[in-house]
């Protein structure tokens, strides 16, 4: 692994602003605009629909009475599924209105002509050549606020809800099979490892930090739940027997292996994921070498296997740089 991975440790990698805010709206597989807005507008529904469905369930067979349907929230599976769907909602909108809104277009427009005129090549953070090399000289462009939003989210639910599949199967199953507990308990974790191979957007490595807070912010509310003598919905002064505030030690230290060390390692398993995709189309569409071009940004972004005709390509060979030039012969000259 090259030592240029130090690039992903620097402070600004913290931030959620980047050069190339198109990745966030866009399939790493170059498949059409329709096909991935179907693809968001799927998981809205799902998620929306099980955030409905759920504490629905729980107040019909669950509860001893309808007020008891408020305590969905105290259940970090339920808040996790909250967040997500409302993840999912925001980017279905973000790429329904860049991509199909006039305004929208004219935004995707500004990127592009900023990036072919005024800046750098548009380029993945991440190329592959034998081993892997985070590039270096990327910092943070103008992003905005909803596609910042939007990144921040998906590291919060990212490992969150990987941790969320692991500790009820782990931990919270108790043998007798809920429908709805089983399905929001493992397709979550379906969604986030398909849509990591779906989409084009990047993952940083210090952002183990999002999910980090919030399962801090997490366990510290179920503490003052416990104080104030809030109770789960069977009544018990307990939200999960693993988390039991009235054996202080153990839960600590539960707690604090769960937010310090399982969370980051779940981060880093998928940023892993985000560079196998990376890896896999470098290998499918792009071989051993890196693309740029000063043409329109749909035609060279990460992701894109449309190239442009005529090419510059930056070969990477024991570390120096060759540039050169190659041009791809149309359909028309080939006779194909």
């Amino acid at each position: 692994m090259s030592t240029s991975l130090k690039e992903e440790f620097k402070l600004f990698k913290f931030g959620v602003g980047h050069d190339s805010p198109i990745l966030f709206i866009t399939s790493q597989w170059n498949c059409s605009s329709s096909i991935y807005l179907l693809w968001r507008l799927f998981w809205l529904l799902w998620h929306v629909g099980w955030v409905v469905a759920s504490p629905v369930v729980m107040v019909l067979y669950q509860s001893d009475s309808p007020e008891e349907g408020a305590k969905w929230l105290i259940y970090l599976t339920h808040t996790t599924l909250l967040l997500t769907a409302i993840t999912s909602t925001l980017d279905f909108l973000t790429v329904f209105f860049l991509s199909y809104t006039r305004r929208g277009r004219a935004t995707l427009s500004s990127w592009n002509h900023e990036k072919s005129v005024t800046g750098p090549p548009l380029k993945e953070d991440i190329i592959f050549h034998g081993e892997f090399t985070v590039l270096s000289g990327l910092e943070p462009g103008t992003t905005p606020w909803y596609v910042k939003l939007t990144w921040f989210l998906y590291g919060v639910i990212g490992s969150s809800n990987i941790l969320v599949t692991i500790m009820y199967w782990a931990v919270v199953f108790d043998g007798n099979v809920e429908a709805v507990d089983v399905i929001i308990n493992s397709v979550n974790s379906f969604f986030i490892i398909s849509n990591g191979l779906v989409t084009a957007m990047p993952v940083r490595i210090l952002h183990f930090l999002y999910p980090v807070l919030y399962g801090a912010a997490y366990f510290i509310f179920t503490y003052i739940y416990y104080a104030a003598g809030g109770t789960n919905i069977l009544n018990l002064d307990i939200i999960y027997s693993a988390l039991d505030w009235n054996h202080a030690y153990p839960t600590v230290l539960g707690v604090v292996i769960g937010v310090l060390v399982c969370a980051p390692i779940a981060h880093l398993g998928l940023f892993a994921l985000y560079t196998f995709r990376i890896f896999l189309f470098s290998k499918i569409h792009s071989g051993n070498f890196k693309l740029s071009s000063e043409l329109d940004s749909h035609q060279h972004i990460a992701g894109s296997s449309r190239q442009p005709t005529t090419l510059e390509i930056n070969l990477e060979l024991g570390g120096v740089e060759h540039k050169g030039k190659a041009t791809q012969e149309t359909k028309s000259e080939t006779g194909l």
